[in-house]
């Protein structure tokens, strides 16, 4: 599929207190999960980062996508910032939007979120009444609004431009005939999350 994942990589890891990226799972890091999962649909990914290229250069390894790095053009300032550095880099009008923090990504939701985008902006999943801004699926031209509402409004969060599209909202229930357990869904961002996966059980897994 003509398809960019884009993986927002350049995070501080606070919560956590190390890089996430590079927490591992299964003996692979959260960031090589990711990128096999986005390399089964996508023919570009494009890595967000914050730190020196050759860090990253490793887990990029045998993927069959076109890899790109970029840096965040203002570090460390959120999510909406690392989509805004990834627009010159993006070269399909189909972009899937992962956190570097949902190591059991199921690729499976990319090709179930193509065939809903029609002419909407986004594929965005509500899940128990949630939005999920990441893990979801754009237009390139509607990404582009990313300037006007960081840059010229001064706004940095995800929702604040969200509400500038037209977006398709698909239910958590919908979205577990695809990821049974929600698992694509499933943040880890703090050590107690952290022990929380690697506790998952192993035919949980298998369904995810």
């Amino acid at each position: 599929m003509d398809i960019t994942g884009v993986v927002l990589a350049g995070g501080k890891s606070k919560r956590m207190g190390k890089d996430k990226a590079f927490l591992k799972f299964k003996e692979k890091s959260f960031l090589r999960h990711i990128l096999e999962a986005l390399d089964k649909y996508c023919n570009q990914i494009v890595i967000v980062i914050n730190k020196e290229e050759n860090l990253y250069t490793k887990e990029t390894k045998n993927l069959s996508s076109e890899i790109v790095f970029v840096k965040d053009k203002y570090p460390y300032e959120g999510p909406l910032n690392g989509i805004l550095s990834s627009l010159s880099k993006i070269k399909n009008q189909l972009v899937y939007i992962t956190p570097c923090d949902t190591p059991l990504l199921n690729p499976e939701i990319i090709p179930f979120f193509v065939q809903k985008i029609n002419d909407y902006d986004a594929v965005i999943p509500d899940i128990n009444g949630k939005i999920q801004p990441l893990n979801a699926l754009y237009k390139k031209n509607a990404l582009e609004l990313s300037k006007e509402v960081f840059e010229k409004q001064g706004k940095k969060s995800l929702m604040a431009f969200l509400e500038n599209l037209n977006v398709k909202l698909v239910n958590g229930e919908e979205l577990k005939k695809i990821d049974k357990y929600l698992y694509s869904y499933f943040s880890v961002n703090t050590k107690e999350s952290y022990q929380s996966l690697l506790n998952i059980k192993s035919d949980e897994k298998e369904n995810s």
